[in-house]
């Protein structure tokens, strides 16, 4: 098959550019600029999207005779990833762009100009699985991307090739060595590729403006002022600057009334949760399984309801602590994703 592949330029993506051109496919590679302005420095900060990163895929694509495109989304990029992702801050919530950029712009816009290119099918590095048009976790556990996925949308899922999905990390690792890749030995990226390498709350606080408010613990006591709902997410023990005779972490963020909930572990801990914008990739069918957070395995679902068309309450088998609203629902059916979607409340 014609295949168009997703290259970052990391070595996951280079590997896969090898694995289906020895698959016998016709392969195109292809690198998303989301952000051209930014430069960053490989030694120092572990984020991917650079235009060192772009010149990486290049050059793998020449070792490996394939094409090599890019395709600048800088413009949809902010629009659909970074203002939204500013904006779910102001709102209180603490988002998860990856699964955002995969819906629409990594996967979901390039399985809608595969045509463009000469297409049938879209590939990527992502350590996850395809059967029969279905989504299912990648079979080396610790790399499994699927929960980045859950909100991909189905009819895009069903074109996708993930040539990884059976392999482990250093078995990826072990085949650029042997090709003698120049990314063999390349960093994972892990910090948010727009932030410059800022922690989130950084890249935030100088982007809304914010108005203080108080720092409040469940049964009422008032600490403190604070300086703007930026700076806190759920779950946060470190950097509150109060006393008390327990521990204490964020339990909620009220932006209605700016005020930061705080309490002990025990009140992190919920069974309940309110999903939104559900995207539902496979049936509900026996034990359903989900997870609120990436490299989380699955826990027991008790039950699942409809609350709207798009909208569920999950209720799971026993406690989950620190669920974040803005984060990623992801629902399983033993190794197969059900689907995914955006964490409103937690109860």
């Amino acid at each position: 098959m014609r295949v168009l592949l997703a290259m970052s330029g990391g070595v996951d993506s280079c590997v896969s550019a090898h694995l289906l051109k020895e698959a016998g496919h016709d392969v195109t590679g292809i690198t998303l600029v989301f952000h051209p302005d930014v430069e960053t420095a490989r030694c120092n900060l572990k984020i991917c999207c650079s235009s060192q990163d772009t010149k990486d895929a290049e050059e793998v694509c020449r070792k490996l005779d394939i094409p090599h495109h890019t395709l600048d989304l800088s413009k949809e990029f902010n629009r659909a990833i970074v203002q939204p992702f500013i904006d779910a801050y102001r709102l209180g919530e603490t988002p998860n762009p990856c699964g955002s950029c995969n819906r629409f712009l990594k996967i979901g816009r390039l399985a809608e100009v595969l045509e463009d290119y000469g297409c049938e099918r879209l590939a990527t590095g992502h350590y996850c699985r395809v059967r029969d048009g279905k989504l299912y976790r990648g079979r080396d556990i610790t790399k499994d991307q699927s929960y980045f996925l859950s909100m991909v949308r189905a009819k895009h899922i069903e074109k996708m090739i993930f040539p990884l999905g059976e392999m482990t990390k250093s078995e990826v690792r072990k085949i650029a060595d042997m090709l003698n890749l120049a990314v063999a030995d390349k960093r994972e990226s892990q910090e948010l590729c727009f932030t410059g390498g800022k922690s989130p709350n950084s890249f935030v606080s100088g982007k809304i403006s914010e108005k203080p408010g108080f720092i409040k613990h469940v049964s009422g006591h008032i600490f403190k002022l604070h300086h703007g709902m930026s700076a806190f997410t759920i779950g946060q023990r470190k950097g509150l600057g109060i006393a008390w005779n327990e521990p204490l972490y964020v339990l909620q963020l009220d932006a209605r009334n700016r005020t930061v909930v705080v309490g002990e572990r025990h009140f992190l801990e919920k069974r309940t949760v309110l999903v939104r914008s559900f995207n539902m990739l496979s049936e509900i069918s026996g034990e359903i399984s989900g997870c609120i957070r990436y490299n989380q395995e699955p826990k027991p679902v008790e039950t699942v309801s409809q609350v709207d068309d798009t909208s569920l309450l999950v209720r799971f088998q026993g406690p989950i602590a620190a669920v974040a609203p803005g984060q990623i629902f992801a629902a399983y059916s033993d190794d197969c994703v059900i689907g995914g979607g955006i964490i409103m409340e937690a109860m």
